[in-house]
C-alpha cells in the first residue's frame, strides 16, 4: 500500500512569502530565486502526480472509454 495524496505541503519562500506557482507560474520567480524554483518544480511534479495517479485508478480506463464511445445519433442529426 502506497499512501501519498494524505500529505499536505505548505511550503513558502522565506523572502517571497506572496509568491503562489499555481496562481503566478514560473515567470514571476524574482531575480532567480532557488526556493521559488525549488516551490514550482515541487508545484510542477504535483500536478505530474496527480494525472498519474488518476490513470493508474481502474476506473480511467472506463472514463477513457465512453469518451472514445459512438456520438449520440440525435445530435449527428444537426450537422
Amino acid at each position: 500500500m502506497l499512501k501519498i495524496r494524505a500529505r499536505k505541503f505548505d511550503g513558502r519562500c522565506s523572502k517571497h512569502r506572496r509568491y503562489n506557482p499555481s496562481a503566478d507560474g514560473p515567470g514571476a520567480v524574482k531575480g532567480g530565486c532557488k526556493r521559488c524554483q525549488l516551490l514550482f518544480d515541487i508545484f510542477q511534479h504535483s500536478l505530474k502526480l496527480n494525472a498519474l495517479i488518476r490513470e493508474f485508478s481502474p476506473s480511467y480506463e472506463e472514463r477513457k472509454k465512453a469518451r472514445l464511445a459512438q456520438p449520440d445519433p440525435r445530435q449527428m442529426k444537426l450537422l
